[in-house]
């Protein structure tokens, strides 16, 4: 214990230099923002470092001035990208007025443009249109391609987003955004291996942008190397919410309890209106083992999203955490109601059963993991530990050998085996 308490030290103080290091650079950017440089092009690319840094409002500012004093294709570069960081910001209607003063310049990245400011809302209706119109005039339009496999992607149109997404590649491959965003169809499509891929060329086309950084330690396990992305996403970002959030998952994952907590804080700390990220923190309480707090934290993302899966499971764990079972029964029946693809809710509701001497009730929420599972390995070891605590030697054994086969899910085959081979 005190060797992991040492290790949780020297990562925190690792996680500490890398966020420091990161704000004192971004500090330094901002500084730089307040008395721009002159040369259109230096203005390109300290607005570029301004965005990705997450300092939005000064990165406008810089490149719009920018554009003031630049012609031709670095004006365009120059507004595109003011854009972009007011899409980053969540500023449509200002990022849409931004996309419609290049049209004057250059009509086909205005109508790129204005396909990605309606993309930010997921209004792919009106994103396709847009695209299609840039695409039209120029058929090797990186952005619009990509916007247009973007839209397709959202339309549950997947053959057609693949094909736009490998057009733009094929027509600059060294540019993140298409792996980026082909990384996400692919995700979706289960093709996990190629997705990774993917994010892996995303990086390595952009090293400096950071969500590619995000995106593949959200595609990658639990692990050291998301997490030395994640941390290398916030030196570059340090208000990055959604890396902190994920690193407080990575940590979790990993049992890293005190990291988890820090991280989710830290993400909460910068938005604390993403249900997701109070739920995090509500498991990473639990796991601590502070269940009164766990049930406010989770209480205030049930405001923010009232059929919150999650957090309804945060609740009920902890409920189940403070010794009322029968309580938290009702709750884990209602997060299994509010996420039916995942079997999550089960499998806590049958160990809290099982680990309070409700082993009946225990097999019964082990079964239906099963049933509506049945390639989830996860859920058969489980179904296996509670026959063999009921001395169900023939059912466990059953149990345990399906599990050794299931497709889905990550388990200790290691382990099972050993369970196996004591089953006399």
């Amino acid at each position: 214990m005190k060797g992991n308490g040492n290790m949780r030290g020297i990562w925190l103080g690792i996680l500490a230099v890398v966020l420091t290091t990161g704000a004192a650079a971004a500090d330094d950017l901002k500084a730089q923002a307040k008395k721009p440089p002159k040369d259109p092009a230096a203005a390109l690319e300290l607005g570029r470092s301004l965005r990705r840094a997450g300092e939005f409002d000064d990165a406008v500012r810089v490149l719009r001035g920018g554009a003031l004093r630049a012609k031709g294709e670095l004006s365009v570069s120059l507004r595109y990208e003011a854009a972009r960081a007011l899409i980053a910001a969540s500023k449509q209607k200002d990022a849409l007025r931004e996309c419609q003063g290049i049209k004057a310049f250059d009509a086909v990245k205005s109508s790129s443009c204005v396909a990605e400011a309606h993309l930010l809302w997921k209004r792919a209706s009106l994103a396709l249109p847009a695209a299609e119109a840039a695409i039209a005039s120029s058929s090797s339009a990186y952005e619009a391609l990509v916007a247009k496999g973007r839209a397709l992607r959202m339309l549950g149109k997947n053959a057609e987003s693949d094909a736009a997404f490998r057009a733009a590649i094929s027509s600059d491959a060294g540019r993140f955004e298409a792996h980026l965003y082909f990384a996400e169809l692919l995700l979706g499509m289960g093709k996990a291996s190629e997705a990774v891929a993917e994010l892996r060329k995303a990086h390595a086309g952009a090293q400096d942008e950071p969500e590619p950084l995000l995106g593949l330690a959200e595609a990658l396990p639990a692990g050291s190397e998301a997490a030395d992305l994640l941390k290398k996403a916030l030196a570059i970002r340090p208000k990055y919410g959604a890396a902190q959030a994920r690193l407080g998952e990575v940590m979790l994952e990993l049992g890293k309890v005190a990291d988890a907590e820090a991280a989710y804080r830290a993400a909460i700390g910068i938005n604390a209106k993403v249900a997701d990220w109070q739920a995090g923190l509500a498991g990473a309480l639990i796991a601590k083992g502070s269940f009164d707090e766990a049930l406010k934290v989770a209480a205030t993302a049930l405001k923010l999203v009232s059929n919150h899966a999650m957090a309804k499971l945060a609740e009920a764990d902890a409920i189940a955490g403070k010794g009322d079972i029968d309580l938290a029964i009702e709750a884990f029946e209602k997060a299994a109601s509010y996420s039916r693809s995942n079997p999550q809710p089960l499998m806590h509701a049958a160990k809290a059963c099982l680990a309070q001497n409700r082993p009946t009730t225990a097999r019964a929420f082990a079964d239906r993991v099963t049933q509506s599972f049945a390639d989830f390995a996860p859920g058969w070891v489980l179904l296996g530990d509670i026959a063999l605590a009921n001395k169900d030697k023939s059912a466990a054994k059953a149990a345990y050998k399906k599990a050794m086969t299931a497709s889905a899910g990550t388990i200790d085959k290691a382990s099972v085996k050993q369970k196996l081979a004591a089953i006399k």
